[in-house]
């Protein structure tokens, strides 16, 4: 997975790759070193797909845009579209996310 470490690469990654899911966290988050243990199976369950993750507290402002509020946090997008968020600040398990990415990209 690969941290995005500026705005501009966060814009490139969104148009640069047709199939994208963007994870949200921040280092202090107890809730996101849990998410971190399943990044690399998730990756795995969804190859079609490349995945980037981006620290929240280094993009206040994107995220404040993008309605980022809670963390951890997956965005998805395909073609440059946002197509799928699933943003709030409650401890997500390895089956809610991966249940929530099937039910994003089956539309």
């Amino acid at each position: 997975m690969t941290k995005l470490l500026n705005l501009k690469e966060f814009y490139n990654a969104v148009e640069e790759h047709e199939k994208v899911i963007i994870y949200w966290y921040t280092k202090w988050c107890p809730d996101c070193f849990i998410s971190g243990t399943y990044l690399k199976r998730l990756e795995k369950d969804f190859t079609e797909y490349k995945f980037f993750k981006i620290d929240r507290d280094g993009f206040l402002e994107l995220a404040k845009h993008l309605e980022i509020y809670g963390i951890p946090s997956f965005l998805v997008f395909n073609d440059g579209d946002e197509i799928g968020r699933l943003v709030n600040k409650k401890r997500k398990t390895y089956l809610e996310v991966k249940t929530f990415i099937e039910g994003v990209i089956s539309k």
